[in-house]
């Protein structure tokens, strides 16, 4: 969810001047009130809720939107998109936080929480002095065919924002940001148009929202201020609390010792979420010159969202010690490049999302599983070649998320299982593996493992996914047949 679009509900600010040199930044700032209604319209304004549609531009995607805002700087936006599922965000003035059927619950951090908390203030106008450093009027520009002047904010924390106004109406056309986001560093921008009064004060009803090759309109539909909001509004919901509340995890105990598999030498495997293809993935396992190396691509459609894995590649020692992984990846035309180099119990990563390689130094313990945060799915072969189905006694792994940190992951033989398929049953090993993201989210997975120890199934039932190996196919749940009471339905 572009957050930045949600802030300029309230904060895009028209500007006049009458002179055709470059005015102050302050000028304009200061002058923009005025022109939207002035600063005892806005003053009367103590909390606002917002209700809209939302439509992602050439692919028939819809979804609503209801944005709750209250002063000084309370947010709560719950979003609803077809195909996606649910999105809520917020903050209660301190703590930033994002929930979505896609990534589950999380806390931002670092500059992604300082830019939400600045997105999140009521009344942003007013109080530009107290959000941003430094204002400057970097010359002007046409933009969507007006000819505008560029004012450019500099925040306390994070980059800069550029905002473009209308030369002869005074009107904000664009905003530009620049945010950190678990993706990487996303550009993003927002057109505004359609002004239109709301009680005291001028707002703009479409918004078009630009980032990651993807472009979807927000249509404002109603404003309502200074309702009655309830007074819990704005707490914590119960997953963010939980997050806050997680104990540390402990220690990994030592990975069982390595298990000769071969995992089969490779496959495709076939991704479901909730019962839908959304993704494929290809890959091949290689053991050779003591090395052992999963390496594959793979692509996947979440609901509007393109991904497409270009490689995903780890590379162990015979022991399963990590020795390097590498990414590639584009989420619509933004970038997600890794490559990590393992040594000393370190994780050396060169990051690049299209803004230029960064480095980051993780600490990893000598035989962690490296996968990655989401897709692909095939770098948990590791996990199938490395566990022990003798017993059922609990193991524990370190699980390095590239990129991010390592956690602890606690695997369990469950036994072999009779798997029905769509087209065949096959008897299978079951493993499950539960943990916490790097962020904290609690998260299981469960696998299906033949004999060569290739990956046949992978479920992961809090984000409704599932993943099938090529010619193993899913098998789609019975309809629940009617209690023998119910009545048959008149025909």
């Amino acid at each position: 969810m572009n957050k930045f679009a949600l802030a300029l509900l309230l904060s895009s600010v028209p500007v006049f001047c009458a002179d055709d040199a470059l005015p102050k930044a302050e000028a304009i700032l200061d002058r923009s009130i005025e022109v939207t209604g002035g600063k005892a319209a806005f003053e009367k304004r103590h909390n606002e809720v917002m209700h809209g549609s939302m439509e992602f531009s050439g692919r028939g995607i819809k979804g609503t939107m209801t944005v709750y805002q209250a002063e000084p700087d309370k947010n709560l936006a719950i979003i609803e998109i077809e195909g996606i599922g649910k999105i809520e965000s917020g903050s209660n003035g301190e703590i930033a936080w994002e929930n979505s059927a896609l990534q589950g619950p999380r806390i931002k951090q670092g500059d992604e929480k300082a830019g939400s908390l600045r997105d999140g203030t009521f009344n942003a106008a007013l109080n530009w002095r107290k959000l941003y450093t430094k204002a400057e009027t970097a010359g002007t520009e046409t933009v969507e065919g007006h000819e505008c002047y560029k004012v450019v904010l500099t925040p306390k924390e994070g980059k800069p924002n550029a905002e473009f106004f209308d030369k002869k109406t005074g009107l904000m056309i664009k905003t530009m940001v620049t945010r950190n986001t678990p993706m990487g560093e996303i550009t993003a921008e927002v057109v505004a148009d359609d002004y239109r009064k709301e009680g005291d004060v001028i707002i703009p009803h479409k918004l078009v929202n630009r980032a990651a090759g993807q472009e979807f309109l927000i249509q404002v539909e109603s404003v309502e201020v200074n309702v009655n909001m309830p007074k819990d509004r704005f707490d914590l919901p119960p997953d963010i609390q939980g997050l806050l509340k997680k104990a540390p995890q402990p220690a990994a105990k030592p990975a069982p010792a390595p298990v000769a598999s071969n995992a089969g030498n490779g496959g495709k495997l076939n991704i479901f979420m909730a019962g839908k293809p959304m993704a494929t993935e290809t890959y091949s396992v290689d053991k050779s010159d003591g090395k052992i190396a999963v390496s594959g691509s793979g692509n996947a459609a979440i609901g509007p969202m393109k991904i497409d894995i270009e490689q995903f590649k780890v590379v162990t020692d015979d022991k399963y010690q990590p020795l390097e992984a590498l990414a590639k990846a584009k989420l619509g035309q933004i970038q997600m490049n890794v490559k990590t180099t393992f040594a000393d119990g370190k994780a050396s990563n060169e990051i690049d999302s299209g803004q230029g390689p960064k480095t980051k130094e993780d600490l990893v313990s000598a035989g962690a599983i490296v996968v990655n945060a989401n897709l692909p799915l095939y770098p948990w072969s590791f996990l199938a070649m490395r566990a022990d189905l003798k017993n059922q006694d609990p193991q524990q792994f370190p699980i390095y998320v590239l990129g991010q940190a390592e956690v602890v992951g606690t695997v369990v033989f469950k036994g072999r299982e009779t798997v029905e398929f769509a087209n065949k049953s096959a008897d299978l090993n079951h493993i499950t593996m539960d943990g916490k993201t790097p962020q904290g989210q609690a998260i299981s997975l469960d696998f299906w493992l033949d004999d060569s120890r290739k990956v046949i199934k992978i479920a992961v039932p809090s984000q409704g996914v599932e993943a099938y190996q090529d010619g193993f196919d899913r098998k789609a749940p019975e309809t629940p047949k009617p209690e023998s009471g119910d009545k048959p339905l008149k025909q």
